[in-house]
């Protein structure tokens, strides 16, 4: 994984209620201000709406499908979010 500063924020989407809850992990969690539960995407930090807007385009895997500096889409609604 190449990512600028080893961020990477686990994004979950809630099936029935499309409420979202965010964590990061990993060495370093720079933007701790994003991290929480919100109740739509609409009111994530605009990066990272950016960012799921792009892999929610991928098919959910298998196989992997990393994209470098984006993120990562795990299942139908979870999400790597890189920053």
């Amino acid at each position: 994984m190449s990512v600028s500063d080893n961020s990477t924020y686990r994004v979950e989407i809630a099936y029935d209620t499309k409420q979202v809850n965010v964590s990061c992990f990993g060495m370093m969690c720079i933007d701790k201000d994003a991290e929480g539960h919100y109740d739509s995407v609409d009111e994530l930090p605009v990066w990272m709406q950016e960012r799921l807007a792009t892999l929610s385009l991928l098919h959910v895997p298998p196989p992997k499908n990393d994209i470098e500096n984006i993120g990562c889409r795990i299942g139908p609604f979870l999400y790597w979010v890189y920053k």
